[in-house]
């Protein structure tokens, strides 16, 4: 009973294979070929995958368009802080522009700070405006109450009455004497002296006649009324030359000093957009390091598109590129790290974790998240983009 167990046991396992292979066929699933696993050395076993990369890297281009004038670094050459690595043709043109925006920045500075020293010229001549034109009211307002009263006062008046009363007695004593030789000859010499006595004393008479209708008249209405427009002149001289007094006596007027610190703020904003567009034609090592890639010639067309890749040598750090999520959770920045190398069989570095960058990214179904290492220690033989391990204690 027992052997037949067995057999049927036997029998039922090469049944169901059958029935797996049948089923593979007609799926028409492939067939697994084994393959024999990668060699993994044993100070990577259980390491995360990264490349080495700069500590500090950065992909430069112009910020204008134009054909390239000079290139002073080419690919693989080391650059300093601040200096150029290319220039675009317009440079000439750019550097007027900057210079002449420089001397409008000092002018207006200029002109700001000399703003004191025209504020005490300005106020003394706003007071001695005003002292003549407060004088000027002054004699118009004379000149007109002078036109309210007689031409002249009365004592004048009867002063020149009489002399009126005196001259009209003057010519009827002339007259008299006249008729006693009005009939002699022409040519006598008594009735001449009488004639000419007598015409004396009419002229006379009669100036004295207009003096007193002259004195004893009103004003004439033309002259009230360019006396009037002279006082009103000198009134409305008077309050515009006493409000600009005002606004000048305390030093400098706010509205000019508004003014001035406008005019200066336009200036620099005219020499920094000078500058900037400048700078457009310049592409700057913003860090030391080496021009690691560039294909800039002299006469070719660059911009923004045409890229220039530059990196600090001098230091590299670690880029993880398969940490998967279940493992990065327990990563923290600060921890202690080694790092291998395939290139560089037995070297090991130390480091330390400094960020992990929160955006992941989905491979293959997986979201990793990458790591970024600093190394604690360099080592001359690294290259950027060589492959390292790390191995996360």
């Amino acid at each position: 009973m027992r052997w037949m167990n067995l057999e049927q046991m036997a029998l039922k396992l090469m049944t169901l294979l059958l029935a797996a292979i049948l089923l593979s066929a007609c799926s028409g699933a492939a067939t697994a070929i084994p393959t024999k696993p990668a060699p993994v050395s044993s100070e990577n076993a259980g390491a995360v995958k990264g490349i080495v990369v700069p500590t500090r890297s950065v992909t430069l281009g112009f910020a204008a368009a134009g054909k390239v004038a000079e290139v002073m670094v080419k690919e693989g050459q080391p650059v300093t802080q601040g200096q150029v690595i290319a220039r675009l043709e317009g440079g000439e043109q750019a550097q007027a522009a900057v210079a002449a925006a420089e001397l409008g920045v000092v002018q207006a500075q200029q002109a700001l700070d000399n703003l004191d020293e025209k504020a005490k010229v300005a106020a003394a001549d706003a007071e001695t405006i005003l002292a003549l034109a407060q004088t000027e009211l002054k004699d118009a307002q004379k000149h007109r109450d002078d036109l309210n009263y007689a031409r002249v006062n009365d004592y004048t008046l009867e002063g020149l009455q009489a002399q009126l009363i005196i001259a009209k007695n003057a010519v009827d004593d002339a007259e008299d004497i006249f008729k006693n030789v009005a009939d002699l000859s022409e040519t006598n010499t008594d009735r001449a002296r009488a004639l000419a006595n007598l015409a004396l004393a009419r002229r006379q008479r009669d100036d004295l006649q207009r003096q007193v209708n002259y004195a004893s008249g009103a004003p004439d209405s033309n002259h009230i009324a360019e006396a009037d427009a002279r006082l009103a002149k000198a009134k409305a001289a008077v309050e515009n030359d006493q409000l600009e007094f005002d606004r000048r006596k305390n030093g400098t007027d706010p509205k000019d000093q508004a003014l001035a610190q406008a005019g200066l703020a336009n200036a620099n904003a005219q020499l920094e957009a000078a500058k900037a567009s400048l700078t457009d034609l310049e592409l700057t090592a913003p860090f030391a390091g080496v021009l690691v890639d560039s294909s800039l010639e002299v006469g070719q067309m660059a911009g923004p598109a045409t890229p220039v890749v530059l990196g600090d040598l001098s230091s590299w750090k670690i880029e993880t590129t398969d940490l998967k999520e279940a493992d990065v959770v327990g990563i923290l920045p600060g921890q202690a790290v080694t790092v291998h190398f395939d290139a560089i069989p037995g070297l090991e570095l130390a480091g330390e974790v400094e960020c992990i960058k929160v955006l992941g990214e989905t491979q293959h179904g997986n979201n990793t998240y990458t790591v970024y290492v600093l190394l604690k220690q360099q080592d001359p033989r690294l290259l950027w983009n060589m492959t390292a391990y790390v191995a996360f204690k």
